[in-house]
């Protein structure tokens, strides 16, 4: 009987690069990633109180979602009307108070001035529209 012994030679070959582990790993790129991208319009109310709408912004084309803030300085009340795409909100403003709204579309901004009694008032306060500026070709 005669023994029979095998042996496997068995070599591993690795490459190595000496700069790579010098180089901090990339990340992929996704086109489809977006950057919300915001325009501010803000300004100073200052209306007689009689009642009268006065626009304080209108968008040109396109509705755009926007987040508004209305702010009152004054003993008089205000009423802001605000047309969306599809719909129209009132939000009345009380004495010296601050009012924020986030809405879907803006369109228009207008506001009135009314005040408890005979004298003429000056309403005044201050407005700040951010919207959400579209990205080129949409």
């Amino acid at each position: 009987m005669s023994k029979t012994i095998q042996t496997n030679k068995q070599t591993t070959i690795v490459n190595m690069k000496p700069s790579c582990c010098s180089r901090p790993k990339r990340r992929k790129c996704y086109p489809s990633r977006r950057y919300v991208d915001f325009e501010k319009a803000c300004g100073s109310i200052f209306q007689k109180c009689d009642e009268k709408l006065q626009t304080y912004f209108r968008s040109i084309g396109v509705c755009v979602s926007a987040s508004v803030t209305i702010q009152n300085d004054t003993n008089c009340d205000m009423i802001a009307i605000i047309r969306m795409k599809t719909k129209e909100i009132t939000q009345t403003i009380r004495q010296s108070q601050q009012v924020s709204l986030v809405l879907p579309s803006i369109s228009r901004l207008s506001i009135a001035c009314t005040c408890n009694g005979d004298e003429v008032r000056v309403g005044r306060g201050s407005y700040t529209i951010k919207y959400l500026r579209k990205p080129e070709g949409e």
